[in-house]
């Protein structure tokens, strides 16, 4: 399956709609803008389906760390620090993180419904998390998450965070995305940041 990067909440919409069919992989399209003192990255325009609880991507933002450059595919080039090498299949990556917990980390009233997904009220916002491809479009801030290489990446009020799961090179999913649209005025990138990383200490160490 192809995929590009949407605005969060038009792949929020993408995937509700695809869950049933696919599992957590689906079509994202669209362009992320980068934080101001970040530094270049890839476009890209292809990611495929996941069989194995595994996902595609998006983007978002967390805060410091050095810049990392990528070419024009979207993909992050340059050395990937992992501190601790976390599974990229064999889990329910839709599962990792209960209505509850999204709902704490956002400061609101938790979706009815678990799943890749969800939607808080008070305030209103959608949640997107996933395992996904390392991939991307625009430009991203390189932080860390957990001792981890991770991605911050900025697309209007929207924000994502992209941490790296896996150094290996032959892993088709190896990070794991949690992108926030807002449509309440909310810390989206603070938001992301802290699912992405209640996300990935949630995921089983490899």
């Amino acid at each position: 399956m192809h995929m590009r990067r949407v605005p969060a909440l038009a792949a929020a919409l993408t995937v509700a709609l695809t869950l049933g069919l696919g599992g957590c992989a689906q079509k994202i399209n669209g362009t992320a803008v980068i934080a101001a003192d970040a530094g270049p990255v890839e476009t890209t325009s292809t990611t495929k389906p996941s069989t194995t609880g595994k996902a595609p991507t998006s983007a978002s933002k967390p805060t410091a760390a050095s810049t990392g450059s990528t070419g024009t595919t979207g993909k992050p080039t340059g050395k990937i620090k992992i501190t601790t090498k976390k599974k990229t299949s064999g889990y329910e990556n839709c599962d990792l993180l209960t209505p509850a917990e999204v709902g704490a980390a956002v400061g609101a009233k938790p979706s009815p419904t678990k799943g890749c997904v969800q939607t808080t009220s008070d305030p209103f916002a959608v949640v997107l998390m996933m395992v996904t491809l390392a991939e991307y479009e625009g430009q991203a801030k390189e932080i860390e998450v957990a001792g981890n290489t991770a991605y911050e990446i900025k697309d209007g009020e929207d924000c994502s965070v992209m941490v790296m799961l896996t150094d290996d090179p032959d892993e088709i999913t190896p990070a794991f995305l949690a992108s926030v649209t807002p449509v309440d005025q909310i810390d989206t990138c603070g938001i992301a940041l802290k699912l992405a990383t209640a996300g990935f200490n949630k995921i089983p160490n490899a």
